[in-house]
């Protein structure tokens, strides 16, 4: 399958941003599952430079020394998705560094009672992805960046970001290496949201896809672009910045499916 992905984002401040150093992570890398046609990655404005962090996730790094009052980013490209079952070696760690918690994924008693229903192979996997997504209803705007796995499975509600952190919790509870992925995903609904995240875990001898919100054990459609131990790994774009007071930010993704040319 061939897509054609487009994402433009823009921040805007109250007042100008006095400096910033920006980490975008918005490109994709080839991999036997995806090859890179051609991206580009448009920011405006700022001096950017390229860098691959620890996790082998390529990095745009945007500095701006000036007073500016918005910032746009637009990545654009062409991938075909080859259908390819993951691969074990693409992560410059062994797969036990992904057993460690995180402040995102911290468990209270109910949801370790929960994880603790299951047991570290792919059908009982599969069968708690599904229990997953029957128990938290895919609900966007009661969560936020900041809810941990914990608050959003008390909530029984919360976006595909909350479904993978819950996930990802059980798993490593129960001793099933698990990684958060973010990227893009293919839909024929024009509901469903472009930019998404879902799990990998490592079971045997190589890494398996686990999306909760669509109860997908298979990734043909999706389009990764960084993986990490949770969202703060992997966010499109994090860094700091001095002054601009209160941001807004306006965000929209496309992904269609390309005509593909002999």
């Amino acid at each position: 399958m061939r897509l054609h992905i487009r994402h433009e984002t823009t921040y805007t401040y109250e007042s100008p941003v006095r400096n910033s150093i920006q980490y975008i992570r918005l490109t994709p890398r080839n991999t036997p599952q995806q090859r890179i046609f051609e991206w580009h990655l448009d920011i405006i404005p700022g001096e950017t430079s390229d860098m691959i962090d620890g996790y082998g996730n390529p990095v745009t790094v945007m500095t701006l020394k000036k007073a500016f009052p918005s910032i746009t980013l637009v990545a654009e490209g062409i991938v075909d998705l080859t259908g390819k079952p993951l691969t074990r070696d693409d992560s410059p760690f062994p797969p036990e560094v992904f057993l460690c918690d995180t402040p995102l994924t911290e468990m209270d008693d109910d949801l370790k009672a929960f994880a603790e229903q299951y047991s570290p192979n792919k059908r009982s996997l599969v069968r708690l992805m599904k229990h997953l997504r029957e128990h938290i209803a895919f609900t966007p705007g009661v969560t936020n960046v900041t809810h941990t796995a914990a608050e959003a499975f008390k909530l029984g509600a919360g976006v595909c970001q909350d479904h993978t952190h819950i996930f990802i919790a059980c798993c490593r509870h129960i001793g099933v290496p698990a990684r958060y992925v973010s990227g893009y995903i293919h839909s024929v609904s024009d509901d469903h949201v472009a930019t998404h995240a879902w799990a990998e875990v490592w079971l045997g001898s190589n890494w398996q896809t686990f999306d909760v919100v669509n109860t997908l054990n298979v990734a043909e459609s999706h389009l990764k672009l960084a993986v990490g131990l949770d969202y703060l790994d992997v966010a499109p774009v994090r860094g700091m910045r001095n002054g601009g007071g209160t941001e807004h930010m306006q965000t929209r993704a496309w992904v269609t499916e390309a005509a593909q040319t002999q």
